[in-house]
């Protein structure tokens, strides 16, 4: 079938499936290589089947596939789409705040129901060109491919983003939602990147570029991608650190601003063909959603109806009811209290007692093409995504990003900054407010509150001897199971330094260096390839109203009494909720997820022990991971849950490391073809 155009598209409609995109642009006036072009096609249909097209322009050729009964609009969505003579776009993702949108675009009330998210995106490209990424909001990727200048111009937003890889050789640049189709390329080995899997090992996530395959680069989140067929460049085009100061007159308009953005988040997130489920725990983040979304359903803001169906994850039955002090491994009770209040919330409680530590690890790597690093919340993860399938849902939303921003918890850090500020009466009367408000409640201690003032401020050398003394000295090997050897031989510690990657995991100086770090560092640039795994395991969309870019640029430019005063940590969110939540869920306890860890990996001991040994007889996974270290620990595994040094020395090694060894090892094998 063709179509005119300029730079004469031949299309072909077939029967796609996920929704994902490949842009190829060929160096040479060579025609498109249809055997390539048609296995690229197939590699993205591994995640299931509903629609697609592949579409040669020029020297481009753009691949789409698509699943469909996510939005209303999902039935709507045809690409590439075509704007103007000129120009050919391809979008994965989901768009926040639609209606705006579409208002400052000029469309219609009645016409924007009627529009793909990819329309919207491209009418904003003809408006604004590349301005337009000041429009958009929502975790997203999109290429535009320019037949008239034979470039290409692409972005990956900076909320949680769809993945965008790329691969550059001789005779093709190639731009990808996924690495699967790269690979249909016999230019491209499938290799590790030894130096990004150990920077992985150890957390350091700060080499955005740097994907887990030798041959492989990433745009990170928050960045553009501009190619033509001589060269190419990504830059970052969003930071917090643009974002303006905002002061208000009273105290007060700072509740009703974040309550509003709230609302929105809440209201754009909830765009779905069926009512949305919530994944829910005791905190006071997914708490706020749920009364959210009951609130906007009774008052008919949405076509659909309650109740609101939440699922909540709760410990095996083996569970030894052990948590960390000051922490609940269960958090059934508050929630209940929360379900009573509210009789349209349907709670169900999700223990998976029936599955093992590492549910679903190889199946959801092998959809992702990244290593897991939180191997211990992947159970209750998914069971609570196929729970909300079951009950009919598509959707799912979450409260995880809350704590970045509307629920953010700063009091330790205004301790230390109030020090170093010389602010000493902000600092006692703040000091004796917080131990009111302890639960229990503290008598007022100075050394505590010294030791609280001072500790952040000491340098390396001597918080390093501070730490020491009390047994709780940090490295980069403290958690991580990697061989310290290997470690050594790749300059880990140096490449963590020369990166800003703190391997003692002090806490920043400032509120604003924290929230930095929580929305722009770490591993969300990988959260984008999990959450779509996610999906296609599950059928499931999981959404993150809390993790608006626009709630947490109000959050990072207001002041930092919005978060703590008064001895009351949190205070934003808890303002914001004030008597929308039970006294069970604003004097909750921090729930502790996946506290049955413990349980749950004894279980599995044989198991586990087994595949380390079959790692040590593979000399380069011997020499990746300290499996000395992991036999001791499975061989002295304590009797019950170890939440401190005290019980076991390697208590955080044994609940994180093994676990992320082992999805790393699994996942190597897996791209050396050793599974």
């Amino acid at each position: 079938m063709s179509t005119p155009h300029p730079c004469r598209i031949e299309a072909i409609w077939v029967e796609g499936d996920v929704s994902g995109f490949v842009l190829i642009l060929r160096k040479d006036a060579r025609p498109p290589a249809d055997d390539l072009n048609d296995k690229m096609h197939q590699a993205l249909r591994i995640f299931g089947t509903d629609r697609g097209q592949v579409v040669n322009a020029g020297r481009f050729t753009a691949i789409w596939t698509h699943d469909t009964g996510y939005t209303p609009q999902d039935r709507f969505e045809h690409q590439p789409v075509m704007i103007g003579t000129r120009w050919l776009l391809l979008f994965c993702g989901f768009l926040m705040h639609r209606d705006e949108l579409a208002a400052k675009l000029g469309v219609s009330e009645s016409e924007a129901p009627r529009l793909a998210d990819s329309a919207l995106v491209a009418l904003a490209w003809e408006k604004w060109g590349t301005d337009c990424l000041d429009h958009l909001g929502g975790p997203f990727s999109f290429a535009v491919a320019d037949c008239e200048r034979q470039s290409v111009f692409a972005a990956r937003g900076q909320e949680r983003g769809i993945s965008l890889y790329y691969h550059d050789n001789a005779a093709r640049l190639i731009l990808a939602t996924s690495t699967k189709p790269i690979f249909c390329d016999p230019a491209v080995p499938k290799a590790i990147d030894e130096l990004r899997m150990a920077d992985h090992l150890v957390m350091n996530h700060e080499d955005k570029a740097r994907s887990f395959f030798r041959d492989i680069s990433i745009v990170p989140a928050g960045h553009t991608f501009v190619a033509d067929p001589r060269h190419y460049v990504a830059r970052r085009f969003y930071s917090l650190d643009r974002v303006k100061d905002i002061r208000f007159a009273r105290d007060d308009d700072y509740v009703e601003a974040a309550r509003e953005l709230l609302e929105k988040a809440v209201a754009a997130s909830m765009r779905a063909p069926q009512t949305p489920a919530l994944s829910l725990s005791s905190g006071l983040d997914s708490s706020a959603i749920a009364v959210t979304m009951l609130g906007q359903i009774a008052a008919g803001r949405h076509p659909f109806s309650g109740p609101v169906k939440a699922f909540t994850a709760i410990p095996a039955a083996g569970w030894d009811r052990i948590a960390r002090p000051g922490w609940e491994g269960d958090e059934s009770a508050p929630v209940r209290a929360l379900a009573r209040h509210y009789p349209a919330l349907d709670v169900e409680f999700v223990s998976s007692d029936d599955w093992p530590y590492d549910h679903g690890l190889d199946l959801l790597q092998s959809y992702a093409d990244v290593p897991l690093a939180g191997v211990g919340n992947l159970h209750w993860g998914l069971e609570l995504a196929r729970h909300g399938r079951k009950s009919g849902a598509r959707v799912q939303l979450s409260g995880s990003s809350g704590n970045a921003g509307l629920s953010l918890a700063t009091r330790d850090i205004l301790f230390g900054q109030w020090f170093r500020h010389g602010r000493w009466l902000n600092l006692i009367r703040e000091y004796k407010a917080a131990a009111r408000h302890a639960i229990p409640p503290q008598g007022f201690s100075l050394r505590r509150m010294m030791g609280a003032a001072i500790v952040p401020n000491l340098p390396d050398w001597l918080y390093d001897r501070h730490q020491a003394r009390k047994g709780q000295a940090m490295s980069m090997l403290v958690h991580s199971a990697i061989n310290p050897a290997y470690a050594e031989d790749l300059g880990l510690a140096e490449r963590m330094a020369m990166l800003g990657r703190d391997q003692r995991y002090r806490r920043p100086r400032t509120r604003r260096e924290l929230m930095r770090i929580m929305v722009h560092r770490g591993a969300r640039d990988n959260s984008g390839a999990i959450a779509e795994a996610f999906k296609v395991m599950s059928g499931v969309q999981t959404r993150d109203p809390l993790g608006d870019r626009r709630i947490l640029e109000f959050c990072y430019a207001i002041p930092d009494d919005q978060f703590y005063r008064d001895g009351t940590d949190r205070r934003l969110i808890k303002r914001v909720m004030a008597g929308r939540l039970p006294q069970e869920i604003t004097s909750a306890r921090r729930g502790e997820q996946s506290a049955d860890w413990h349980s749950r990996m004894a279980r599995d001991l044989p198991r586990i022990s087994a595949e380390i040994e079959r790692l040590g007889d593979d000399p380069a996974m011997a020499r990746r991971f300290d499996l000395d270290r992991i036999r001791r620990c499975l061989a002295q595994w304590p009797a019950a849950t170890p939440v401190s040094i005290a019980d076991c020395p390697d208590a955080q090694f044994m609940r994180f490391g093994i676990g992320r060894a082992i999805a790393a090892a699994r996942f190597i094998n897996s791209v050396e073809g050793k599974n």
